[in-house]
């Protein structure tokens, strides 16, 4: 597992320096579609700040909030306090519990710690816990302009000075979700174009990018 702890603490006013606003409005942006009382699945859940969010609009949905840094999964769980839907896990996507099939899944800035090769199998496992309907609400960076390539050079040297991060790539998420059989039905960019927020479906229908 790569070692985020010890950014956890800092983690989202780094975010929000970097970013504003922004980067919180493009994850919360399909949290509404996910079924009210639904099975969801996050992984990378970080500290915590997006799970207090979903419980708010979804109180009853049934989480289970992987992270493989422990400090995450401790910060997590206070902000989740008064819940008991909430079963939270310090591992990884291989760390997803088997026998439940989602009705959602969240990977905010998750498949970009993974090299092409390394997401496209990550991906895979995670589709094996869907059903034929199931969401998949993912947020992360694109590469689109020579700024974007800038801006991840510089931010996977950084992760990989602080948390061991050994990437070499940044990965084609969006096509290794879509191979999986997912059709992105709503998008939205943020930050210029440099970080989208995608909503998936498996059988959906294809909507505006």
């Amino acid at each position: 597992m790569n070692n985020f702890d010890r950014i956890a603490p800092v983690y989202d006013l780094l975010a929000g320096i970097v970013f504003g606003k922004s980067i919180r409005r493009a994850q919360t942006l399909f949290l509404k579609e996910i079924p009210q009382g639904g099975h969801v699945l996050v992984l990378g859940g970080g500290t915590g700040w997006l799970l207090a969010e979903l419980l708010s609009l979804n109180p009853n949905c049934k989480v289970v909030y992987i992270d493989a840094s422990l400090k995450m999964v401790e910060m997590a769980k206070k902000k989740a306090e008064g819940s008991n839907n909430v079963f939270f896990v310090h591992g990884t996507e291989n760390s997803v519990p088997r026998g439940i099939e989602f009705d959602a899944i969240i990977t905010h800035f998750y498949l970009d710690l993974f090299g092409q090769e390394s997401c496209t199998k990550v991906v895979s496992l995670i589709r094996s816990s869907c059903h034929h309907r199931t969401l998949w609400l993912a947020c992360d960076f694109m590469n689109r302009t020579w700024w974007h390539s800038a801006m991840l050079c510089v931010m996977y040297r950084f992760f990989r000075v602080m948390t061991s991060l050994n990437v070499r790539e940044f990965p084609e998420w969006k096509k290794s979700i879509r191979q999986s059989g997912f059709v992105e039905i709503s998008s939205k960019d943020f930050s210029k174009g440099f970080i989208s927020s995608a909503l998936f479906q498996l059988g959906g229908v294809s909507g505006q990018n």
